[in-house]
């Protein structure tokens, strides 16, 4: 039978998992370019037929649907739960109520801020339902502002019975209050708070009961990727075909996403695609960035913003917005998170 490796290659490991978790990052980058194709329009430069006969109709709205940017958006509030709640797992630290706080304010609203800033400044305005997807970075910070609170109940009563406790409860306030709404956050900043709030709860399960050094099969991991793809499309096509709104189905597709990631996440760097992790360091910037900078090249090019691209323009216009994006980046998220850290250190 073979052995795990030395004690030093498991003590590398285990101090890899206490740190960072690869493969992250490179989940964040996905999700954001999920959201990314969602909002620019893919499915509609790159349809593949006329859609006359049964097969071209059932291919065609395969792919209309095929990316969900609100089931991304949803893997987001798993993800950001599991980041979250990630240092303080099993009760290994205790929280800095203050310093936490703080520090996520500063990387979060500075960017966010100057984001809107900019967006005002060239004579857009700021849609928190629309491309700017800012609805979901305001539920973030009713998160975190209310971590501290969450991680007491989670360790005196268990993050699981939260959870259950938390799901039904979210459906049976919120849901009533527009039933036939078919976007997620329809209900105001504090509803759709409450309404995402199991799914942001699940990755605090998922950093809990997480274990450095895992790695599933690629047979599991491939059922898993296949399986929540699908099931976000599922999402989608029950929207635009059925007027089942995504406020009945996302808490659902994130229990998915919740065993998907469990697969996903590992910690062994050289199984990363290095381009995805790099990607994954600069994604909240393509996520705030990608619908204003699309904007601003179609107007640099003279195309409307309801407009079908051609591929070549489909193509430029997004490669546009990954250096727009990762100049942002540079100048002001990375500059956010190393004021942070300088800040609270010195507090």
């Amino acid at each position: 039978m073979q052995t795990g490796g030395s004690i030093q290659e498991q003590t590398k490991v285990a101090r890899v998992g206490a740190e960072r978790v690869a493969g992250m990052d490179s989940i964040r980058f996905i999700a954001a370019l999920w959201v990314a194709f969602y909002h620019l329009g893919f499915s509609n430069t790159f349809s593949l037929s006329e859609r006359v006969s049964l097969e071209q109709k059932i291919l065609g709205a395969a792919l209309d649907s095929l990316f969900c940017g609100p089931a991304a958006v949803i893997v987001f509030f798993v993800i950001s739960g599991f980041c979250i709640h990630f240092p303080y797992r099993n009760e290994r630290k205790e929280l800095d109520t203050g310093t936490f706080l703080l520090r996520r304010y500063i990387r979060i609203l500075v960017p966010l801020l100057i984001c809107i800033a900019m967006i005002n400044m060239m004579g857009m305005t700021y849609d928190s339902v629309g491309r700017l997807v800012g609805w979901s970075i305001e539920c973030e910070l009713v998160y975190y502002t209310a971590y501290p609170l969450i991680l007491i109940l989670g360790r005196k009563a268990g993050w699981t019975k939260l959870i259950l406790i938390s799901f039904p409860l979210a459906l049976v306030l919120v849901l009533p209050r527009n039933p036939t709404a078919m976007m997620y956050p329809s209900f105001g900043l504090l509803w759709n708070a409450l309404l995402g709030l199991p799914c942001w709860l699940l990755g605090c399960k998922l950093a809990e009961g997480f274990k450095a050094g895992t790695n599933p099969s690629p047979k599991t991991k491939l059922f898993w990727r296949v399986l929540v793809i699908a099931s976000g499309s599922l999402t989608f096509s029950l929207m635009l075909h059925a007027g089942v709104g995504f406020p009945w189905t996302l808490n659902f597709f994130a229990i998915i996403a919740f065993f998907w990631l469990k697969n996903e996440l590992f910690t062994d760097k050289k199984k990363c695609f290095s381009i995805l992790e790099w990607g994954g360091k600069w994604s909240y910037s393509f996520y705030m960035m990608h619908g204003p900078l699309s904007t601003v090249y179609n107007r640099i090019s003279g195309f409307d913003d309801h407009e079908v691209l051609s591929p070549t323009h489909w193509i430029l216009r997004l490669l546009f917005v990954f250096a727009g994006s990762y100049v942002f980046y540079l100048a002001f998220e990375k500059t956010s998170h190393q004021f942070a850290r300088r800040i609270t250190k010195r507090t």
